[in-house]
């Protein structure tokens, strides 16, 4: 049933934000059958016509029709084509007007191309058509809309119920006389199609991961190699440079040794020397302590020998001569020689050693 000019369905389910300017609104049976559509044939794309009327208020999608133009997009639309879709117009859809094309695409992202572009402009040039894509594996889907300056994405439309007997019966004719399928089945074979791509992009990454690793370990033993053989080829002069080092520790080791040994001995040196020193202190002290009492004893009887012989050298020897005595006689017979004569000569006063008298003392040194 088409709408009057300026309406707005009463019943209706807001998909997005629409935004306030030209707004697209699609029956719920002709939803329904895009979806279907899509998931009739996972692997392949599917393409229809979207019929309906546009007003003020926005652009009413009331039935779509099946364009099975294979899978070669530059010979899409051709005239042959375009004579059968305005043929199945004029049985299921009179009086409806073509408002753009529909697009399933499993897998790719829900984004234009510019081929995409080229269709639409060659094929739908009118300002105000429409064209919508979907990924039915990914579960996306978007509206574009011809503006001045070509496709603008929307950001939301609006699905809306009503009998639409025209949509049920071209479905029923499409699926042999059936009613319509449920939603379910449909998200069923989704589902499970979504699974097995899912495993293939699985087995792909690991595929990609194990090529990966393979260059991953081919890279890590090719660097092996190369430090095997650099290690190799400086053998030599690792082992000179071991032996090097060894000598070089030995020699340390060596003049360790050696300082060590001397600084014991000098130690050892002068441990002896204090040992040594204290005991002289020790043993001084002790001959002190034991001399003392004697060293006493010995200078008293030096200091009485020195003052008897002072007293002996303060009274010199006397001698009274005798009859018959000479200086000479005297002499020799007190010293056994006459050096002394002129000694005594001087102490007595004596000018001639000759003349002396019986009874004169003399002094004898």
């Amino acid at each position: 049933m088409e709408k009057r000019e300026g309406t707005f369905p009463r019943n209706t389910r807001q998909i997005g934000e629409p935004g306030q300017g030209t707004r697209v609104f699609i029956e719920d049976y002709v939803y329904t059958y895009l979806r279907q559509l899509a998931g009739d044939k996972l692997t392949c794309m599917r393409t229809a016509v979207l019929l309906g009327h546009h007003d003020d208020s926005g652009v009413y999608i009331q039935g779509a029709l099946e364009a099975d133009m294979g899978q070669e997009r530059g010979k899409w639309f051709s005239n042959e084509e375009w004579s059968e879709i305005f043929r199945n117009v004029q049985i299921w859809f009179d009086g409806l007007e073509v408002l753009g094309w529909y697009l399933s695409n499993p897998g790719f992202p829900v984004t234009l191309t510019d081929e995409l572009i080229s269709l639409h402009r060659r094929h739908f040039p009118g300002q105000g058509t429409v064209f919508f894509l979907t990924d039915i594996l990914e579960n996306e889907e978007g509206f574009f809309r011809q503006e001045e300056n070509g496709l603008v994405p929307l950001s939301g439309y609006y699905i809306y119920y009503e009998k639409n007997e025209r949509m049920q019966a071209y479905i029923s004719r499409q699926h042999g006389g059936l009613s319509i399928e449920p939603e379910g089945v449909l998200t069923d074979r989704a589902a499970r199609f979504r699974s097995a791509m899912q495993e293939k992009k699985e087995k792909n990454s690991q595929r990609r991961l194990m090529t990966v690793l393979y260059t991953a370990c081919t890279f890590l033993v090719m660097v092996i190699l190369v430090i095997g053989v650099t290690m190799i080829n400086n053998y030599d002069r690792m082992t000179s440079m071991e032996s090097a080092l060894y000598r070089i520790s030995e020699s340390l080791d060596e003049e360790t040794e050696e300082d060590v040994e001397q600084a014991a001995q000098e130690e050892n040196r002068l441990a002896a020397e204090e040992v040594a020193e204290k005991t002289d202190m020790q043993t001084e002290e002790a001959l002190s302590e034991a001399v003392t009492p004697k060293a006493e004893e010995m200078q008293e009887e030096v200091a009485a020998a020195e003052e008897q012989q002072s007293t002996e050298e303060a009274e010199p020897e006397r001698y009274l001569v005798q009859a018959g005595d000479t200086l000479l006689g005297i002499c020799r017979a007190k010293y056994g020689g006459d050096e002394q004569l002129e000694e005594i000569c001087e102490l007595n006063g004596l000018e001639d050693s000759d003349k002396i008298y019986v009874g004169q003392t003399i002094v004898l040194p």
